[in-house]
């Protein structure tokens, strides 16, 4: 455990998938394909492990309310702050995509939607604020782990995917019901115990079924609703995947503070091995900075490139690693920096970092 009662490994777990959050939208290219069904899908693996269903179960208002303060409120602060700037970007600098007029760009911060929205897509906030609240409403706590809640589980998925390859419904609802199975595997692995797992369930099978959705499937995008040619492979994927990851921190993270901190004998190389594993965990409790901050970064430099040394559009930049690793380390380290060092000025409260 980590300060203030958080788990170390989770959050490292969290850190991995933030930072290829980050990689992706700097970097293009196929690399991303095996890493794309954990990415967003851990999440909600993760909202389900942590959620205190027995303290929110009679305080459903309280719950809603804090998560308008945590999510909602940064999602439209954050995009109305940056509605105008993109606007006179469109104007300006016409090579940076941004083709949508900006009054449909407004409209389209009201619904929620990735599609529609500027450069500064957080689509993830109202979506996860819907996923979180309809979980707490449609899954007792005294029978979350029973066989009608993971049939419940599977019905809301599989309707949030057929409304989702129809319609983009506001604020990511479909997503938010596709995602309802992610949450509740998070409750099971919480409930069983992660460590509890043979390593066929959390290592060898979820290796597979990752292996399978990459070669096999098209591309993973739950902002986009692409699920590929076989939906089912890509939920086990996303399922499997998001166990992997999160097996892996448990004993790497484990291992390394027990290392460093056991006794005073500790060598160097624990040493190094503790700061390797405690990043990706300082990542994971900032992740809310790094995915409402890396945007700009990652426009700023942009535009700088675009501006002076080359020529061409934003595909241009996102297909050339030499600016995309730079851009991706800057994404994550400035936003981790102005989180640790600023986050309790109001106006950053306000804003989730």
């Amino acid at each position: 455990m980590s300060e203030k009662g958080r788990i170390a490994w989770l959050d490292a777990a969290k850190g991995i998938a933030i930072a290829s959050v980050v990689a992706a939208h700097s970097i293009g290219g196929e690399w991303s394909n095996v890493l794309s069904p954990i990415r967003m899908p851990i999440f909600f693996v993760a909202a389900g492990f942590t959620l205190n269903l027995q303290k929110w179960q009679n305080r459903k208002y309280d719950f809603f309310r804090s998560r308008v303060e945590r999510l909602l409120i940064p999602y439209f602060l954050l995009e109305l702050l940056f509605w105008p700037i993109w606007s006179v970007r469109g104007m300006f600098l016409p090579r940076v995509g941004t083709e949508l007029p900006p009054i449909e760009a407004l409209g389209g911060i009201l619904g929620g939607n990735s599609v529609d929205l500027p450069l500064i897509a957080l689509w993830f906030l109202p979506c996860f604020f819907l996923a979180e609240n309809i979980f707490l409403w449609l899954f007792p706590a005294d029978r979350v782990l029973s066989m009608r809640s993971v049939l419940t589980a599977l019905i809301l998925s599989a309707l949030g995917y057929k409304l989702g390859s129809v319609e983009h419904l506001p604020w990511g609802l479909d997503i938010a019901l596709f995602a309802q199975g992610f949450i509740l595997t998070g409750r099971w692995l919480r409930a069983k115990g992660l460590e509890n797992l043979s390593g066929i369930w959390s290592l060898f099978l979820p290796l597979f079924l990752l292996v399978a959705q990459s070669h096999v499937n098209d591309y993973f995008n739950m902002a986009a609703r692409m699920y590929g040619s076989y939906p089912l492979l890509a939920y086990a994927a996303a399922i499997g995947g998001s166990i992997l990851l999160m097996r892996i921190m448990q004993l790497l993270v484990h291992d390394a503070a027990s290392d460093a901190h056991g006794c005073a004998s500790a060598d160097a190389g624990a040493g190094r091995a503790a700061f390797a594993s405690a990043f990706p965990a300082e990542m994971g409790r900032r992740s809310m900075a790094i995915y409402v901050l890396h945007p700009f970064v990652q426009i700023i430099i942009t535009d700088a490139l675009l501006c002076t040394f080359i020529n061409g559009d934003y595909g241009t930049v996102f297909n050339l690693w030499q600016a995309g690793i730079p851009i991706t380390v800057l994404g994550i380290l400035i936003p981790v920096y102005v989180s640790r060092h600023w986050a309790q000025k109001p106006i950053l409260r306000h804003l989730g970092i």
